[in-house]
């Protein structure tokens, strides 16, 4: 029989919830040692991961409001849990590696648990809206979206997957701006990021928010907010340094996929120095290249001038469209 037991949690919007003991053994926070049960997961259930979705850079941005993670050791199946921004009655899967009723009885004992009638279902990719329809999930009806101005998040458009040797060569008419790029030469020098660079990194964050690092509204920029969990994460991290002023201007982070295919998770540089992004760009994917790498997904895009200007200067060879959609108790 079923305990109906309860303990107290906190959930991801820092709020208590209950949770009853019987989802104990599954159900718990995230923590930096889940990124190596992450890439076990996805050798076990996508060994072909191109999936932006499918890498810790993004896991630990997308559930940054103390997420939740589902385990499960006698299947392997694994869904990760977030809360959507400043909307406390939303719960959001934004990766899971799970069959579809499987998704369907978890996501429902959960919002049970947690007393959360909706839930959405991010990064489902167009092929399995089919199966999951037929189980109860629904797209978004008219008058839902994620955000006004990205319908679907930084699923509104496609992930981008950039072929490495492509762009490193940047050869023929497809990459002059690559190559114009390179040509300027600017006095900036890369280097792996360290520890000591983090408080440089967080007050980029705060500037591009307009605040500075002293300000006690910092942590709600949507820079800050989407980016602080970076210089501490488990990810690959690059500095860019004025070589005339020794500032750092900007901050470039990678996280693999799979051992060929890594995601660029974080591109964050000061505003007065932004043109030089596809300079240093290059930089790291020259980095990751050289190491052995194949790919890099650029992850998906909010908006069509943003989608444009990735497609445009770096010549994709896949895209990856996904979407999104929501599971509804009548009650709880």
């Amino acid at each position: 029989m079923e305990s109906t037991t309860r303990t107290v949690i906190a959930a991801p919007n820092s709020q208590i919830y209950e949770k009853q003991d019987s989802l104990d053994s599954y159900l718990s926070s995230i923590s930096p040692r889940d990124k190596d049960l992450l890439q076990k997961t996805v050798a076990k259930f996508r060994p072909n991961s191109k999936n932006y979705e499918d890498s810790w850079g993004y896991i630990i941005q997308s559930t940054r409001n103390k997420g939740l993670k589902w385990y499960d050791k006698s299947t392997g199946f694994l869904i990760f849990f977030g809360k959507k921004p400043d909307d406390n009655k939303t719960l959001v899967v934004t990766s899971f590696f799970a069959k579809h009723n499987y998704l369907k009885n978890v996501v429902r004992k959960v919002m049970r648990s947690l007393k959360i009638r909706k839930t959405i279902i991010k990064n489902i990719n167009p092929d399995d809206v089919p199966s999951l329809t037929s189980l109860g999930f629904r797209s978004y009806r008219e008058n839902e979206y994620w955000s006004v101005g990205a319908r679907f998040d930084d699923q509104t458009y496609p992930q981008l997957i950039i072929d490495l040797q492509n762009v490193v060569e940047a050869k023929g008419p497809k990459f002059h701006l690559i190559r114009t790029a390179l040509r300027k030469n600017p006095n900036i020098v890369m280097r792996k990021y360290t520890d000591n660079d983090k408080d440089k990194i967080l007050e980029i964050l705060a500037t591009k928010d307009g605040n500075s690092v002293n300000s006690k509204d910092k942590t709600k920029g949507m820079y800050y907010s989407a980016h602080a969990m970076y210089p501490s994460s488990e990810t690959d991290k690059y500095v860019f340094i004025d070589t005339a002023t020794n500032r750092i201007i900007g901050f470039i982070a990678t996280s693999d996929i799979s051992p060929t295919i890594a995601a660029s998770v974080a591109s964050i540089f000061l505003p007065e120095t932004r043109k030089l992004g596809i300079w240093c760009a290059y930089q790291v994917f020259l980095a990751k290249y050289t190491s052995g790498y194949k790919m890099i997904s650029l992850g998906g895009c909010e908006t069509v001038n943003t989608y444009n200007y990735a497609k445009e200067k770096y010549r994709p060879v896949e895209q990856l469209q996904k979407t999104h959609m929501i599971l509804e108790l009548d009650s709880i």
